[in-house]
């Protein structure tokens, strides 16, 4: 058995071997980021957890702007458009070095204006200052990992990515049995950059020996060209992700941020699942419009959209088990939580199977808009309920901005179809919102059952049984999902 499957793995392609990896170090990096999670709540404040879920949510949005994403899909384009390898190194320096001058730009500011941006995101210097090492160091990463990734070289990409996904939070709980009470988060910050730097700071020696270039105007201006636009559709994203925790932190308090974070780690389960299942249908559909097969897109997503949200309500049913692991009894009333927030990652799924179009069309900029409107909803409902009802607002926020999310994005897909595969309507939007509605509608029932726990067990034992009967359904999905003819 063991050896069939050796044989197996040795006979992959090249793509499907870097796939299996990636995804690999995927589930190592979520699955070890689950393990650490019970302990970072224990060593660490309700507010000082908090405070790091601020940290985090403020990184990823002020990311945005010092990074442009040069080193994703800006960068991995121009490396398969290229043919000539010396170009192709010179291209990897110069945007590496565009991205060090915007990093030092953003810095300029900050150091101008440090006081209101001090004072606007509760963040300390310190703080900024590690922010800017672990992008500096980050950023390189990314760069050598792409063009691994195009050459499909990735044994150095999952070693890198599996030490640094253990080193990290090993430095950071290291750090923070070693500090003051009050400055836990500054000690989990540096751990984590320290462990960047240890294991990334040699990329930035190797992209400027190989390229030899730190300024490029063509490579400069293609780059710039590329990420600007973009820059309201990843700005939005962010905030529609984060801005629930900075909202949390400024209306009611830090220890209410620890208590929601937690909440979406959970949620955060089934996050790793459907993103890796979004990730293998892409291909199958872009495949499928290719060759016109758009009948087979809509059989199978339907099937596959009743599983995941089968799953999710599995995820909403344990969910009390799963916070008495992940964090001391003091975090109970995240429970509330729980069931909108993990409802939303679903909906989040229903708009990968819609964008999918847009992309292969590439309509982006009604991505953008349907990113911009959730992202203003969001805040504009957040700042009506968090005030009134506390951080569990959030969740129900958050829960509605990604339905609307899901239904704009319907949509703008059905405007690709009308004008790209006449008219073809792939999906019947009263199955696929119908399953949606429902799933919506069993996230209520869960937090009436969370007062009745033997009920709730009966109702999973259930769930786990049909998924058993199914399981010969879900495994012939994924054969079909493989198959791209």
């Amino acid at each position: 058995m063991i050896k069939k499957l050796i044989d197996k793995y040795k006979n992959m392609p090249l793509p499907v071997k870097m796939a299996f990896w990636f995804l690999v170090c995927s589930f190592t990096q979520k699955g070890i980021g689950m393990i650490t999670t019970p302990i970072f709540t224990r060593i660490m404040s309700e507010g000082e957890y908090g405070r790091y879920g601020i940290y985090t949510s403020w990184y990823s949005i002020i990311g945005v702007f010092v990074t442009l994403s040069i080193s994703g899909n800006c960068f991995t384009r121009g490396l398969v458009v290229l043919d000539d390898e010396k170009k192709k190194k010179e291209l990897t320096s110069s945007l590496y070095g565009l991205s060090i001058t915007l990093l030092l730009g953003w810095t300029v500011v900050y150091l101008i204006f440090r006081n209101q941006i001090k004072e606007w995101t509760t963040l300390t210097d310190y703080q900024f200052l590690m922010m800017g090492i672990d992008t500096l160091m980050v950023t390189a990463c990314h760069f050598w990992i792409n063009t691994k990734r195009v050459r499909y070289e990735y044994k150095g990409i999952a070693a890198i990515s599996i030490a640094y996904t253990v080193l990290r939070p090993a430095l950071a709980i290291l750090a923070v049995l070693n500090v003051p009470s009050d400055l836990q988060v500054e000690g989990r910050i540096t751990g984590g950059s320290a462990a960047a730097t240890l294991l990334y700071s040699w990329i930035i020696f190797y992209i400027f020996i190989r390229g030899k270039k730190f300024f490029d105007k063509h490579n400069w201006k293609y780059a710039l060209g590329f990420c600007l636009p973009l820059i309201p559709h990843y700005l939005s994203k962010s905030i529609l992700n984060e801005s629930d925790r900075i909202m949390i932190g400024h209306f009611v308090g830090n220890a209410e941020v620890g208590y929601y974070s937690v909440a979406y780690t959970i949620a955060g389960i089934m996050m790793i699942f459907n993103s890796s299942v979004a990730q293998s249908l892409d291909p199958w559909i872009y495949s499928s419009i290719k060759k016109r097969n758009l009948e087979r897109i809509g059989t199978v997503s339907y099937k596959i959209t009743a599983i995941i949200a089968l799953l999710n309500f599995m995820v909403m049913a344990i969910a009390p088990e799963v916070l008495i692991i992940l964090a001391p009894a003091n975090y109970a009333n995240a429970i509330w939580v729980i069931p909108p927030v993990t409802a939303s990652v679903f909906f989040i799924f229903m708009y990968d199977l819609f964008a999918s179009f847009q992309f292969y069309f590439k309509k982006t900029k009604w991505i953008a808009i349907g990113s911009c409107a959730g992202a203003a909803l969001n805040v504009i409902l957040n700042w009506i309920f968090i005030p009134m009802f506390g951080y569990i607002a959030a969740g129900y926020t958050t829960l509605v901005c990604y339905i609307l999310y899901g239904v704009l994005h319907y949509f703008f897909m059905r405007k690709v179809c009308k004008g790209y595969l006449d008219g073809y309507k792939v999906y019947d939007w009263r199955i696929i919102f119908g399953i949606g509605a429902l799933l919506v509608l069993l996230s209520f029932v869960m937090l009436v059952l969370y007062n009745y726990p033997i009920i709730r067990y009966i109702v999973l034992g259930v769930l786990a049984i049909v998924v058993f009967c199914l399981r010969k359904t879900i495994i012939g999905l994924v054969k079909r999902i493989r198959e791209k003819d």
